[in-house]
């Protein structure tokens, strides 16, 4: 009896930790929907590797401790809005066609890209391949902007409608130094 308890104490100390190492535990959620660690540590590590690389261009340094945790409320922000965008779209079905529209978008803009060049720009800029870039860059924008046209088609001004949105949304943070709070992320 003594055994299969350590077994069972051993197996389960070993899943937390490789879902620990791999990411896989829940650091938001949004009206019932889970973000993952490993997405917003992607997000961040992409997110921050561009700002080095702009701030190294234009002839800066290192980023500053306080543009680092810029960039990760941002990114976490980005996170929630872009959950809270996509819920909506799929629970208005006078919204259908907007992330096919939004996919249509981002294929253009990636056949009019040079070849040559994406992906060795996404790769130095962002540390993503391609298609990582297009998922996780262009297709949120695009999504964005075609929910912006809906919304707006109808007169609506879309600024109300992302403050109304995001306010309203359900959301917990979890193991970061943020909380929400009237649709927007501030610290704790």
């Amino acid at each position: 009896m003594k055994k299969k308890i350590i077994i069972i104490f051993v197996v389960a100390a070993v899943l937390a930790g490789l879902a620990w190492t791999l990411g896989l535990f829940p650091v938001v959620r949004v009206n019932g929907e889970f973000v993952f660690y490993r997405a917003y540590r992607d997000h961040v590590s992409a997110f921050e590797m561009f700002q080095r690389q702009s701030s190294l261009a234009a002839g800066g340094g290192e980023l500053t401790p306080a543009a680092q945790k810029a960039i990760r409320q941002s990114v976490l922000r980005d996170l929630i809005a872009h959950t809270v965008f996509r819920q909506y779209i799929s629970s208005h079905t006078s919204m259908s066609g907007i992330e096919e529209r939004a996919r249509g978008v981002v294929d253009e803009t990636l056949r009019a890209a040079k070849a040559d060049v994406l992906p060795r720009a996404t790769k130095e800029l962002y540390g993503w391949s391609v298609e990582e870039f297009s998922e996780n860059v262009l297709f949120p924008q695009a999504l964005l902007n075609e929910l912006q046209k809906e919304v707006e088609k109808d007169g609506a001004s879309f600024d109300e409608f992302v403050r109304t949105e995001l306010t309203n949304a359900q959301v917990m943070i979890y193991l970061l130094p943020w909380k929400w709070e009237s649709g927007a992320v501030v610290e704790k």
